[in-house]
């Protein structure tokens, strides 16, 4: 099962409108290969949606008397460690019925990527729950009279039953970070669930509970001299958190970039006599491109370099051409079997890699000094918040909510070792919000991630051990010295100021962090585009824009050779979401 939603009646004598219930089922997918695919329960006070792409082939359902459940992902539940997770309708039966008697031994016991739903019909009372990471995310609109949820927002977006008003907080944290931070949305009353954390409606009663804290983890005291220790131990827990997603799979297809991420996945597959299709999308004459094939070829995959289509949002992983590349005949001439889940290497750099962390941000978080510690990580990752564009009063709103969640996310993580704040931070903002285009597109897509870097025993190992070996890549040099020595006689693209490649490098390739004089040009006739456009909304730019440094603006963009376009991206965002909105509530602020 793919996709879910629902609307819960909170009071016992409210009737869901069919109006409602029409509109719900016409948008929870796109796809016309769904539009007579949805299946769905109906009850007093609840109906519930489900649409299935067929990917994971065990149903992600379960229904009896007493209680119906949907799955999207697989929670992979585990009781014992030298077992294999059991099937997806077995893990969701297990979930519903501890979740029903108010236990919570099953979630503990998962350690997949996935969310679900449980309504218990005796009591109409519904549950919600996502994965320890938060990474399958579940959105929840709360109403008077119902609560309406999803596992995408655009289903909520589309919505007319009743009007939305932006959260500014969460708009000013998009545009700094490119996700909301905690449980916000652009939208006020909408939430998302947090990490580990299920959430049960009972009449008028919302009862949030997380299962599991990730700061709770105690810290393992080890010595430099133990990192190669630690990492054969890392090395054989990520090897099962592949076995256990691989099952029994003969051959597979995964990405295969120029980096390591990637490659520790194909390494780890290889490890275990499977056959893997890789491809890979980077520009051609790029080190990701060059060096990818290299590691493919010495790897001994089938691999195939795909050309990437227009950009799209709604397709950020290029899924389309992914599905154009399975059904051509490069693959079928090959005579393997068709994937619909594709291996992938999300999560590895900020999981086990720590790239947006450094030695001055850990220092300084131990030291207390967090406004020096909360400098130096914007600093080190060249972000914030630009509001030159906008009104005064907008722009001093947007910052004082953007400093105000920053500090109230990074005061509710109280660690063993303050050093792991900001990868804790990271961990269920950035990463749980990671895979949010992915989800949120799946219904176009018609493709599921494997995503091994994401298994929950997998995270809670590192976070277990000291995070300074971990910075600038040295741990997981160390790491990957335990994968077939092939996966390391090819060069890979390293971050920058991380540990060098030091094999040599053809010096005529493109490196993927440096722009290229095109893709500047192409950057800036974007965003003049752009900007012209929302200069024509005469009641957004008039309410929120200070149209003369916007004109100032256009003019350095156009006579000078300096790229400004970055200066957009708070107006930009701002009014991507006032437009959804903007019908029902133009004078709003």
């Amino acid at each position: 099962m793919t996709i879910f939603a629902g609307i819960l009646a909170r009071h016992k004598d409210k009737t869901i409108p069919n109006s409602l219930i029409s509109e719900l089922r016409t948008v929870i997918s796109r796809h016309p290969d769904d539009k007579n695919a949805v299946i769905e329960f109906t009850d007093n006070g609840i109906y519930l949606a489900k649409v299935d792409i067929d990917v994971l082939k065990q149903p992600g359902s379960f229904s009896n008397k007493e209680l119906t459940a949907f799955a999207a992902g697989d929670p992979l539940y585990q009781t014992n460690p030298s077992m294999m997770p059991g099937p997806r309708a077995e893990s969701l039966q297990n979930l519903a019925f501890d979740l029903a008697a108010g236990k919570l031994d099953a979630l503990y016991a998962c350690r997949g990527t996935y969310c679900a739903v449980i309504y218990e019909h005796a009591n109409s009372r519904l549950h919600l729950v996502t994965d320890k990471l938060g990474v399958r995310p579940v959105y929840y609109w709360v109403l008077p009279d119902f609560i309406i949820f999803s596992t995408a927002l655009r289903i909520l977006e589309a919505l007319s039953f009743q009007k939305k008003s932006l959260n500014l907080q969460g708009v000013a944290e998009i545009a700094c970070f490119g996700y909301p931070l905690s449980d916000r949305s652009p939208y006020e009353n909408i939430f998302t669930l947090y990490a580990g954390e299920t959430i049960s409606f009972s009449n008028e009663t919302i009862n949030r509970q997380k299962y599991w804290e990730w700061d709770k983890l105690p810290i393992e005291k080890t010595s430099d001299s133990d990192i190669g220790t630690s990492a054969k131990h890392l090395h054989t827990i990520f090897i099962d958190s592949v076995k256990i997603r691989l099952q029994e799979q003969k051959t597979v297809a995964a990405f295969l970039s120029g980096g390591l991420d990637s490659r520790a996945i194909v390494g780890a597959l290889k490890s275990l006599d499977v056959e893997i299709v890789t491809s890979n999308f980077a520009p051609l004459g790029s080190q990701d491109q060059v060096f990818g094939q290299l590691a493919a070829e010495m790897l001994g995959t089938h691999h195939t370099h795909l050309q990437i289509g227009k950009q799209d949002e709604r397709d950020s992983y290029h899924k389309l051409s992914v599905n154009k590349w399975i059904n051509s005949t490069t693959y079928t001439d090959k005579k393997l079997p068709k994937p619909r889940v594709i291996w992938s290497g999300d999560g590895g750099s900020v999981g086990l890699g720590h790239v947006y962390l450094n030695l001055d941000i850990i220092q300084a978080s131990r030291k207390k000094d967090m406004g020096r510690a909360k400098k130096e990580f914007f600093t080190y990752n060249n972000c914030g918040i630009s509001t030159k564009l906008l009104k005064p009063k907008i722009a001093s709103t947007l910052i004082n909510f953007l400093n105000d969640g920053i500090q109230s996310e990074l005061d509710s993580i109280h660690s063993g070792d303050p050093g792991r704040i900001f990868y804790l931070f990271l961990m269920l903002n950035d990463q749980r919000r990671h895979m949010f285009n992915h989800f949120e597109n799946i219904d176009l897509g018609r493709v599921e991630f494997e995503l091994p870097f994401f298994d929950s025993n997998f995270i809670a190992e590192i976070i277990k051990l000291p995070i300074d070996p971990f910075l600038r890549h040295v741990f997981y040099m160390e790491w990957l010295s335990y994968f077939p020595k092939a996966a390391l006689e090819v060069p890979w693209q390293a971050y920058p100021g991380h540990m060098p490649c030091p094999l040599p490098q053809p010096e005529d390739l493109t490196y993927q962090w440096n722009s290229s004089t095109e893709a500047t040009r192409q950057n800036k006739l974007h965003a003049l585009k752009y900007a012209k456009e929302l200069s024509r909304d005469s009641v957004f730019s008039h309410q929120y824009l200070n149209l003369f440094y916007l004109r100032l603006w256009t003019i350095l963009m156009r006579f000078r050779q300096s790229d400004r376009s970055y200066l957009l991206q708070t107006p930009r965002i701002l009014y991507r979401y006032w437009s959804k909105v903007a019908p029902n509530n133009k004078n709003q602020i």
